[in-house]
């Protein structure tokens, strides 16, 4: 998995999308799957990707002739590709810092919604699926610490209701 950062406009990916902006209520509704069949923008997005071919070539020289191997997986996403399957603004994801804060300083798992909590990758620590797999057991542990998590695994064990 590589990604580049999310700082470039969406302005130029403004022409492949539909008038209204939206996706469709699916992501493979027939509204959904117009944009990447317009013409330019899969050369946009060879283009884009080409700065990440060359950063990982860095690493893994040979990267291009591997992802042509068989068994291979090579999906390039972008920002119309985010908009489509996560319905975010303009593509976008991750955790939107608030001005003069870190990104360590990010929203928690707790909400000013009594018994509402929240985890993802707009929660610390962030975008990925370490990050957002993490979100989701800080908030598991907000609700129930991990020695109460312990003793109903226990008494769950003892019930026979677990093996």
């Amino acid at each position: 998995h590589a990604c580049t950062a999310a700082s470039d406009s969406f302005d130029e990916w403004l022409p492949f999308q539909d008038e209204t902006g939206k996706v469709g209520s699916s992501p493979n509704s027939i509204t959904s799957q117009t944009y990447n069949k317009q013409q330019g923008y899969k050369e946009l997005k060879e283009q884009k990707a080409e700065a990440l071919w060359k950063a990982v070539e860095c690493v893994i020289p040979d990267i291009r002739e591997r992802a042509k191997r068989k068994g291979s997986v090579v999906l390039i996403g972008t920002p119309l590709t985010h908009r489509r399957y996560n319905q975010r603004y303009k593509g976008t994801y991750g955790p939107g810092v608030n001005p003069g804060k870190e990104v360590w300083e990010l929203a928690g798992a707790t909400t000013p919604i009594n018994g509402l909590y929240a985890c993802g990758d707009t929660s610390f620590p962030g975008i990925g699926l370490p990050g957002v797999a993490a979100s989701g057991t800080i908030a598991a542990n907000t609700i129930a610490p991990v020695g109460k998590q312990l003793a109903l695994m226990k008494e769950l064990r003892e019930m026979g209701a677990l093996q």
